[in-house]
């Protein structure tokens, strides 16, 4: 597997297999979540440049994610979050461009 599908596998599974269910079974203040959602940011950040469209886009998404955390909105941050695994799940499978982009 090529490192920019790679790279979106393991953020995948960290938000799928780990973000997601602590999310489910703390506060969203809680320091664990924050500190889960920390590494995923740096993940991001590091592998945006690999992701094509899709990069810009999640960094910018991962920032919001962490706001909504601090605040403690646990539905725009779940809703968010889901978005990334969509995405993230995508760019795993090849995909390089958003949908409705044009080439």
């Amino acid at each position: 597997m090529e490192p920019s599908r790679r790279a979106a596998w393991d953020a995948y599974l960290t938000l799928r297999v780990g973000v997601l269910p602590e999310l489910d079974a703390l506060p969203v203040r809680d320091h664990r979540v924050a500190a889960r959602l920390a590494g995923l940011a740096v993940r991001i950040h590091e592998h945006a440049p690999l992701w094509a469209d899709y990069g810009a886009r999640l960094v910018a998404v991962v920032s919001r994610v962490r706001e909504l955390q601090r605040v403690g909105d646990r539905s725009g941050l779940t809703g968010l979050l889901w978005v990334m695994v969509r995405w993230l799940f995508r760019i795993s499978r090849g995909a390089v461009r958003l949908p409705g982009t044009s080439q």
